[in-house]
């Protein structure tokens, strides 16, 4: 048999291919596991704040000219727990959110005290909801919106506001304990 001059390169190659095809094969097996984050811990123990990603875009205001609100929010919890129950029910909160927002009239949205109202009123919400998907709300919120129902329409959707004078106009909130403890406007745009 002829060797020919490229029979070195041959035999390198034949010596060495089944090995790199090992080592390619392990990385590519090992790409998915290290991408998934498997180690991931969850939480960090004490404050945690979760931001609400993407920014919500919501119409408001009902027919004629459109109007919309874009909000970037955070929300605070105060331990672990409470963090990977917030982040575990973020499709929850965003509907409870868009729901909130696009409720809204200009003049809750055009004052600061709109917007703290509309903030302490979708935080309320917020943990109701959170409350009643764990099973807990019955007692809390029953007898937060039985003793505040004569007085306080916190328990109805967000209400809507005719007057101009908003910080006469809207109603008083009764806070509700839950996992979220606070919720934060990181940007509040509005187009009128």
């Amino acid at each position: 048999m002829k060797r020919g001059k490229f029979e070195p390169v041959r035999n390198l190659i034949r010596r060495t291919l089944p090995s790199r095809w090992a080592v390619a094969l392990c990385a590519t097996l090992a790409l998915p596991a290290l991408a998934s984050g498997g180690g991931h811990k969850g939480a960090a123990e004490g404050i945690n704040y979760i931001p609400i990603t993407p920014p919500l875009v919501v119409n408001y205001g009902g027919p004629g000219k459109s109007r919309y609100i874009k909000a970037e929010l955070s929300i605070r919890s105060e331990n672990a727990t409470d963090a990977n129950t917030v982040t575990h029910h973020l499709p929850l909160i965003r509907d409870k959110l868009v729901s909130i927002l696009s409720a809204q009239t200009d003049e809750i949205v055009s004052s600061a005290e709109g917007k703290e109202y509309l903030r302490t009123y979708a935080l309320a919400e917020i943990n109701k909801a959170l409350l009643q998907v764990q099973g807990l709300a019955t007692a809390e919120t029953s007898a937060t919106t039985s003793a505040t129902a004569s007085t306080t329409p916190a328990a109805e959707p967000a209400p809507t506001v005719t007057t101009t004078a908003t910080a006469t106009a809207l109603p008083v909130v009764t806070p509700v304990k839950g996992p979220a403890s606070d919720l934060y406007f990181n940007n509040f745009v509005v187009q009128k």
